[in-house]
């Protein structure tokens, strides 16, 4: 159910595809779904930076539970108490991490999508550069996602370091 909800769950081994992919015989949606298909050959062939990321989510879950509160409470007391700043930060760092560690995992994945559709013919030879643009538009949605991370972080860190002590 929902919109933009297809994904690849690796602990079930399911590739999970909304209703409009699943009942769509668009380009893009045969895209989405080799994409997420991309995931499960990740996972089949033990792709490192896949098993890094799975490795960070419950961290990251964890983290991204609390943080939100430990920044706020960490900036309202930052000359009292600065180090729950600092906690917040590092929490922060955390999925700004998982933000990088994704993009690989992600380029990867549109990378498979777009060799399987254009070698098994599923993508005619007009229609695969509208494919490869899906994924790469897909892709920058990450990147930009990383970037704005990294760029909170900096700004976190700098409302720490110009602390008055």
């Amino acid at each position: 159910e929902g919109w933009l909800s297809d994904h690849y769950d690796p602990s079930c081994k399911t590739v999970n595809l909304s209703q409009d992919v699943y009942h769509s015989n668009s380009v893009a949606a045969a895209a989405v779904a080799a994409h997420e298909c991309g995931h499960a050959v990740q996972h089949a062939r033990g792709y490192a930076f896949l098993r890094l990321r799975s490795a960070l989510v419950p961290a990251v879950q964890f983290s991204s539970s609390i943080m939100t509160w430990v920044i706020l409470g960490g900036i309202l007391l930052i000359n009292v108490f600065p180090t729950l700043l600092l906690i917040g930060i590092l929490l922060f760092a955390l999925t700004t991490l998982f933000s990088f560690v994704t993009l690989p995992v992600e380029i990867d994945a549109s990378r498979r999508a777009t060799q399987w559709l254009q070698g098994a013919a599923i993508t005619s030879h007009t229609q695969q550069p509208m494919a490869v643009d899906a994924l790469r538009s897909a892709a920058y949605t990450y990147v930009v996602a990383a970037l704005s991370s990294l760029a909170t972080l900096v700004y976190y860190l700098s409302i720490y370091l110009s602390r008055r002590d």
